[in-house]
Formats: structure tokens, C-alpha cells, sequence
């Protein structure tokens, strides 16, 4: 164990544990979120039957709420509860794989297993593993995984036979009547369904910060701040910051995905001129945004454009009615069909290891088209958002314009489609002289409606988030998201948009982290 740190919510009675261990699997550890550790029932399945066994479980939105509710971000370890008496170990399984899946679902399916969209973490052709009785077993994950926690998660874990000291019920779990939450399998390797039962399985997860999902190169929330103009929150990003609104045709309007956003009228000439020479080259990319009040008919707008290659997107036209495409010089077309009216979340990501193009609608895969040749997008014409420069922008709405430099896997897409990744300004440097210690300061006025300020201090440069979170532990409010020089700052919070209640708020930066309450009262 490197590093413990206790935040104590004052009048909120609840203990924040934040842990950070090193690297490995076997060593006793404690979940920084889990759903349970005093279940009062066990099971052998899936670590305790020779043979081999697969099972799996859901954990529903917001179960993991101990000691406080789970945050968005990365899981980066995993954790099963060793129930009393039956220690573990050490005992060598073959094939020992996890994988997860987020779902909307609340239980699990009856008469056959999840079918969802998979993606596997943990994979050991050999691995023996070793815990005690009431501890955590950790499984530290091959890669992080993207993680909504407003969405369940499911965990499939398999083995295929292990030998060793593994007898008892090893698995600690919880009842939740009249819920199929666990399914299990009846043959071992080739799995076969074999049950469904009520009980959930007392388990863990570490969350990392989100940096995976941060867009690189182009971000736009189409805030306001400054008339014709919209902020790129990318990190580091790219062209113009902020960038101009050209043409008559696209303005501000409030109701878009999360906050405020671009309505086109179609008009020719309107868009927002990036100045970024689009340069992807031969490499992996994602371009997603949220559309709506499109028209459903045949008449071409565009969603975004690069001249030099013809690389863009436009709904009707050769797409059809209502639906969206992306062309371009060398480049096989993708249709996304029934995009109009919206709202929808399109996302278009290039893998430049398989030389497709996959197609996404509010985070669900929907086709993949292989291209003839691998792209090589080099540098092309200044790249124009919601238009193109001679003929008709957007009809309609357009809000979380992202661009990143890389292709996103469907976690990723999953947890963050209609996650709000938002950075809002409004920070400013209060003294120029060096703090010596990292502090979070109380809110002040607090209780407060609608305005107040947050002060914080950094004794070195780093990136800083700044996050609100509600008591179910989802992400309100992103204040701040970005590099930061080392000083002492005041954050001026507006909860302008935000219901009465109970809020926490939380500073990250080199490895401090800190929590605090604030009160909102209107």
C-alpha cells in the first residue's frame, strides 16, 4: 500500500477511504467503492469447482455506494469478497478470464445468459491466486475500463479448472428477492446456462480519474462566453480557442444535450471556422456529436466539413431521408440511418489496425463498414463545424461536438455518450505567491443560491479537476479540467441549473484529492 487518505464529510456522517496500491493481484486490499461486506450467505461458484465454472453477476446503479457512492472514471481494479471461515488459496486456475458490460437493465436475463456488449479486462491462461477469510481478493485489470455508474454493471468471471486448497464457499453474496442478479452455468468450458438465482455477489471496484475520455483535439459544448464565439475544451486541443460562429445562419440557444448549444436555420456559408488543418494521417480516430430537430427528408445539410479531401458529413442528400453520412476522397461511405429528428448521439470511429469505420447511435454499435484502403487523412483545409462553406450548415441542433485522436471501444462510448464531460470557466488566480501545501477550501456563503466561490491552493503546476457530485455520487457540475500553474484560486460556482440539496465537491491534482460538502438552498 503507497498512499491512505481519510476525507470525513463533517455533518454528512460518511467516511470517503480513498486507497492507491501498487501493482499485483494477490496482495489483502480494500475497494475504494463496493456494494457489500457483510452478505450472509456463500457460494462455491465460480472459484471453487474443479471442473471449471462461469458466473454472472449485476450490480444495479448505485449499488456500489459503500463508503460513499461510486464515481465515472476508469475502473482499474476489481474485487470479490472471501466470505467468513472459507479462506482461498493457494489455489491455480486454467483460463481464468473477467469481463464487464454496462447495461440499462435491472436484472439479468431469465433462461439464458447476458448477451450484451463484452469486453474483457482480466485474462490468465495460468494465475494462482490466495486470500483470507473476510478480505478482499483484487484482480488489477489488464486495461481500465471506461465506467457510467448511472448504468449497471455486469461481471462475467470463468475459469476452466483449478487445483490447489480451494474448498468451501469461498464467494460472499447478498440476497435481493424476487431480482435475478446471478447466473451460473451447468457444464464447464464450453460454458452451458444452467440457472439463475436472487444473490449478488459482495464485490469492489477502484475508479481512476476519466483522462481516457477527454477529447484531444476538438471539444465544444457551444457555450456563450463570448458573443460568436465557442470555447474548445479539448485537452490540449486545436486551431482556434475560442473559435468564431460564421455566417448568419447559427446562433446560441439553450436545451441542448446538457446545457446550452448551435441552432442552424440551413442557411449557405454558416459554421464554426476551427482553424485546425485537419491531420489524422494514417492513424485512429473518433468524431461524435449530439443532433437534433433535424429534418426528416432529402434536402443535404451539413454537420461538418474538410475541404481538401472532401472529408464531411451531411443527414439527407445521398444519405437519405433522415439519415446521416460520413464520404470523402478514398473513403467508403457510412450511413447511419434514422438519425432524424433526434435527439441522437452519433458517433463515427475509424480503427486504423482493421481499416473500418464503425457507426454508433446513443452509444449502441449500429454498422461497420470496412474500407477499401487504409485512410491516410494528412493535412487537409481548415476543418468547419456544423456547416459547410458554400453550401447549407446544420438545420437544426448541436451540442458535445468531440474529436479525439484515437478510436474510442464501445466502453468508452458506452459510459460517456450521454455523460456530461463539461468544463465551465470562470477561474481565476487569487495571489501570485507560492502556496506550500495543496488545500481545498469550504465554500462560501454556504448554504447559498444561486452563487458561490470555492477556493484552492497548489504548491506545484498540475492538472486539476474540480468536480460537484450529487449524494448518489453522479457528476453534477465539471468546474475545472485543465492544467493549472502553481498558486492559490477562486472558483465562482453558479447552481444556477441545479436543484435544491445536498452536494459534494472534490479536488484532484498530483495524487491529492480532497472533499467537501456545500448546501443548496432555493
Amino acid at each position: 500500500m503507497k498512499n491512505l487518505l481519510l476525507s470525513l464529510f463533517s455533518s454528512a456522517s460518511a467516511l470517503l477511504v480513498i486507497l492507491i496500491f501498487s501493482a499485483g493481484d494477490l496482495t489483502a486490499q480494500t475497494p475504494q467503492f463496493f456494494n457489500s461486506n457483510n452478505g450472509t450467505s456463500y457460494n462455491s461458484f465460480p472459484l471453487n469447482v474443479a471442473a471449471g465454472k462461469m458466473v454472472q453477476t449485476l450490480i444495479a446503479a448505485g449499488e456500489f455506494n459503500q463508503p460513499i457512492p461510486a464515481t465515472a472514471g476508469n475502473i482499474t481494479k476489481y474485487y470479490i469478497r472471501i466470505s467468513t471461515g472459507y479462506p482461498l488459496g493457494p489455489a491455480t486456475y486454467t483460463n481464468l478470464k473477467i469481463i464487464f458490460s454496462q447495461t440499462a437493465l435491472t436484472a439479468l436475463p431469465t433462461g439464458s445468459f447476458y448477451s450484451g456488449t463484452w469486453d474483457t479486462v482480466y485474462q490468465r491462461a495460468s494465475v494462482t491466486l490466495t486470500a483470507g477469510a473476510d478480505t478482499w481478493l483484487a484482480f488489477t485489470l489488464d486495461h481500465p475500463y471506461a465506467y457510467n455508474p448511472a448504468q449497471s454493471l455486469v461481471v462475467q468471471i470463468e475459469q476452466c479448472g483449478v487445483t490447489g486448497t480451494f474448498s468451501g464457499y469461498a464467494v460472499q453474496q447478498t440476497s435481493t428477492p424476487g431480482i435475478g442478479r446471478r447466473s451460473y452455468c451447468g457444464t464447464a468450458c464450453p460454458f452451458v446456462y444452467g440457472g439463475l438465482t436472487t444473490s449478488v455477489v459482495n464485490c469492489g471496484i477502484d475508479v481512476g480519474t476519466s483522462t481516457l475520455a477527454l477529447p484531444d483535439l476538438i471539444y465544444y459544448k457551444f457555450k456563450n462566453n463570448t458573443p460568436g464565439f465557442t470555447p474548445n475544451f479539448a485537452v490540449p486541443g486545436v486551431g482556434s480557442n475560442p473559435a468564431p460562429l460564421t455566417g448568419t445562419g447559427l446562433i446560441f440557444t439553450p436545451g441542448g444535450q446538457f446545457d446550452s448549444c448551435i441552432s442552424g436555420t440551413g442557411t449557405t456559408g454558416s459554421h464554426v471556422n476551427t482553424n485546425w488543418q485537419t491531420n489524422f494521417g494514417s492513424g485512429s480516430w473518433t468524431i461524435s456529436m449530439w443532433l437534433n430537430n433535424l429534418p426528416n427528408n432529402t434536402t443535404l445539410y451539413y454537420m461538418f466539413e474538410e475541404g481538401t479531401g472532401g472529408f464531411r458529413s451531411f443527414i439527407g442528400g445521398a444519405a437519405g431521408a433522415g439519415n446521416v453520412i460520413l464520404r470523402g476522397t478514398g473513403l467508403t461511405d457510412i450511413i447511419i440511418p434514422a438519425i432524424a429528428p433526434g435527439p441522437t448521439v452519433v458517433h463515427f470511429v475509424y480503427d486504423s489496425a482493421t481499416a473500418t469505420i464503425s457507426g454508433y447511435k446513443n452509444g449502441v454499435f449500429a454498422l461497420s463498414v470496412p474500407q477499401a484502403v487504409p485512410l491516410n487523412l494528412a493535412t487537409g483545409a481548415n476543418f468547419q463545424v456544423g456547416g459547410y462553406s458554400t453550401l447549407a450548415g446544420i438545420n437544426g441542433q448541436m451540442d458535445e461536438f468531440r474529436v479525439y485522436r484515437r478510436a474510442l471501444n464501445q466502453a468508452e462510448i458506452t459510459a460517456t455518450w450521454n455523460y456530461n464531460l463539461g468544463v465551465v470557466t470562470g477561474v481565476t488566480p487569487i495571489i501570485s505567491e507560492v502556496p506550500e501545501n495543496y488545500s481545498l477550501s469550504q465554500n462560501y456563503p454556504n448554504p447559498f443560491n444561486p452563487v458561490t466561490k470555492i477556493n484552492y491552493a497548489l504548491p506545484k503546476n498540475g492538472f486539476v479537476t474540480l468536480r460537484v457530485y450529487d449524494v448518489l455520487g453522479r457528476q453534477a457540475v465539471n468546474l475545472v479540467n485543465e492544467n493549472k500553474t502553481a498558486g492559490s484560486y477562486s472558483v465562482d460556482f453558479n447552481a444556477g441549473s441545479l436543484t435544491s440539496g445536498v452536494y459534494f465537491y472534490r479536488l484532484e491534482v498530483n495524487g491529492f484529492t480532497d472533499t467537501k460538502k456545500l448546501t443548496i438552498v432555493k
